[in-house]
C-alpha cells in the first residue's frame, strides 16, 4: 500500500500597498479592538511585449492594540506592509444573497510613513518607543496613491 503524500497547511501572506480609506475601528462587546483596513496593491506584467499594471484591493483585519495604533496613525493613502493569513467566510446579505469574503488577518503591520508609529512591531507587543530617528525620510502625497 502506497503512503499518502501530505502537504503542510501553509497559509501565509505578505503584501504591501496603500490604504484606500481611513481605518475603521470598533470594539467587540468584551472590549477587544478590531480595525478594518482596505489596501490597494499593484501587479506589473508583460503582455505582447508591453508592460501593464493591474491594481487589486483586499480587506485587512487587525486585532487588539495594533488595531488601535493603525486607527491612530494611518490614513487614506498610507503605505503599509501586512503579514498575516487569508481567511474566507460566507454570509447572507440583507437581500438574501449568499456572499463570500476573503480578507487578510494581520499578524504584523509595518507602517512605512515617516510619521508612522513603531514601524516593525508586532501588534501584540506593547513596546511604545518612538523610533522616528531610525526611519528613512519619505514624503507621501495624494498624487502617489494609485486610485
Amino acid at each position: 500500500m502506497a503512503k499518502e503524500l501530505r502537504f503542510p497547511n501553509i497559509n501565509t501572506i505578505v503584501i504591501s500597498g496603500r490604504l484606500t480609506r481611513d481605518v475603521e475601528l470598533r470594539y467587540l462587546q468584551n472590549g477587544t479592538p478590531i480595525a478594518k483596513l482596505s489596501i490597494a496593491f499593484n501587479r506589473n506584467y508583460q503582455k505582447n511585449g508591453e508592460w501593464h499594471q493591474e491594481t487589486s484591493f483586499i480587506d485587512v483585519v487587525v486585532w487588539s492594540k495594533r488595531g488601535e495604533q493603525c486607527a491612530e496613525y494611518l490614513h487614506k493613502g498610507s503605505p503599509v506592509i501586512i503579514e498575516g493569513y487569508l481567511r474566507t467566510h460566507s454570509y447572507v446579505d440583507k437581500n438574501d444573497q449568499n456572499r463570500k469574503v476573503t480578507e487578510v488577518i494581520a499578524g504584523k503591520v509595518s507602517f512605512l510613513e515617516k510619521d508612522g508609529y513603531n514601524t516593525n512591531d508586532d501588534y501584540s507587543k506593547s513596546d511604545n518607543t518612538d523610533n522616528s530617528k531610525d526611519k528613512p525620510d519619505a514624503e507621501v502625497t495624494d498624487d502617489d496613491v494609485p486610485f
